[in-house]
């Protein structure tokens, strides 16, 4: 349906009926996500959270390119339609992994999917980078998702290997069970601190490396360097829309971590950010705008305007957005303090770089000449928070070998 869907509806682009097919198909794909979700959440949770994050990034580029389209031009769209197919080749990856490892589907349908999901986002990445191949490299890829798709409609998974059967004996013991509960907030730590650590490289070389290099005050000047650096603003676009889902999944993996300490809290800080994420990406969409208007060809003194006019939205969006990001470090500040595990000196670092966030967002609004930088300082505490998660999660991981190596020892003494 959505296959459908969406070609009839980029047939009819920029007619209403066409935008509304459109829509209806970033909406199932979105579905897909969280069906896909709940059937994997359990066996493989990590993957189950990356495909649900990349299914519906999707569907929001999907959206958000027939828009840019109408309102902006050719380039535009087809660079937000190249990252939704990124979007959806990497994320798709590890679910075709794992179904071929839950046997839900026969190895070689599932390796014919990896295979084409890995194409597609190759052929995607080249577009993005001027090669146009990814028509081609596309393929295999939707040959595939029909042929899933008429095999699930057809059999759906194998009845086999839907459900595993109870175990045997009586059920896990206590300290089992609390080496389970340890593994799950190890694996949380992990994840938020890995998240953290990819989103820091991420955003880091894409904002500071490119952007802040490239953007001047002078309109002409920064499309001039803008058309010089293509590649490298399209890279620099890309890694911040990566930061943007990264940010979904460290806002998860930190609401497990800190679950048993304040259940409400915990979920509201997940809440908290993941609004922000969606901030950020419509922000970032206005450098998407600015990417396509560059890749359109037009003269520089045509479109120094409107280039630069869509670099300065998406910062004021963002700076906007950032009050949500400082709330969120506020409440992980407060759930840092209130737990047994986490230092004291790491959740005052936390709530100060919140704090710093909340000052420079709202002193940009209030004040035009706001020129101070308090984030640039107090983002420590996101470093010692990303170091001790890390941390945690090796000592954690290292601790549960231990337990296990002690349940399986006393295990034969007690039958």
């Amino acid at each position: 349906m959505a296959f459908v869907s969406y070609g009839i509806g980029t047939a009819l682009a920029g007619q209403v009926v066409g935008t509304a097919l459109v829509v209806l198909n970033s909406v199932m794909v979105a579905a897909i996500g969280v069906l896909v979700f709940r059937a994997l959440r359990r066996p493989h949770p990590g993957i189950a959270w990356a495909y649900l994050v990349a299914r519906t990034a999707e569907g929001f580029l999907l959206t958000a390119g027939i828009v840019l389209l109408d309102s902006v031009g050719a380039g535009a769209g087809d660079f937000a339609y190249q990252l939704a197919m990124l979007s959806l080749g990497l994320g798709s990856l590890p679910f075709c992994l794992a179904l071929k490892r839950q046997r839900w589907l026969p190895s070689w349908l599932a390796i014919w999917g990896s295979v084409g999901y890995a194409l597609l986002a190759a052929g995607a990445a080249a577009e993005l980078m001027g090669a146009a191949i990814g028509l081609v490299l596309a393929i295999p890829g939707g040959l595939f998702e029909i042929v899933f798709g008429l095999l699930l409609l057809a059999r759906g998974f194998a009845p086999s290997t839907v459900s595993q059967p109870p175990a045997a004996s009586g059920g896990p013991s206590s300290a089992a069970a609390a080496v389970e509960g340890g593994f799950r907030v190890s694996r949380a730590a992990l994840a938020a601190g890995l998240g953290l650590l990819l989103m820091a490289v991420l955003a880091g070389l894409a904002n500071f490396g490119v952007v802040d290099r490239l953007v001047s005050t002078d309109a002409a000047e920064s499309t001039t360097q803008l058309l010089s650096n293509q590649r490298a603003f399209a890279l620099a676009v890309v890694a911040l829309f990566a930061v943007a889902c990264l940010d979904v999944l460290v806002a998860w993996a930190l609401r497990a971590f800190f679950d048993d300490t304040h259940r409400t809290v915990a979920l509201l800080s997940a809440w908290c950010r993941t609004v922000y994420a969606v901030v950020f990406a419509v922000a970032i969409t206005h450098l998407i705008a600015a990417a396509g208007l560059l890749g359109d060809g037009a003269a520089t003194d045509h479109i120094s305007p409107s280039v630069y006019a869509q670099i300065t939205e998406f910062e004021e969006i963002w700076s906007l957005g950032l009050i949500l990001f400082g709330v969120h470090l506020l409440m992980i500040g407060w759930l840092a303090w209130r737990s047994r595990t986490v230092p004291t000196w790491v959740a005052v670092l936390v709530a100060i770089a919140g704090a710093g966030y909340l000052t420079d967002s709202i002193g940009t609004l209030v004040s035009t000449t706001y020129a101070i930088q308090v984030a640039a300082v107090t983002f420590v505490g996101e470093v010692a928070l990303m170091v001790w998660l890390l941390v945690f999660a090796a000592r954690s991981r290292r601790q549960r070998r231990s337990d296990l190596a002690r349940e399986h020892t006393r295990q034969p003494q007690l039958a």
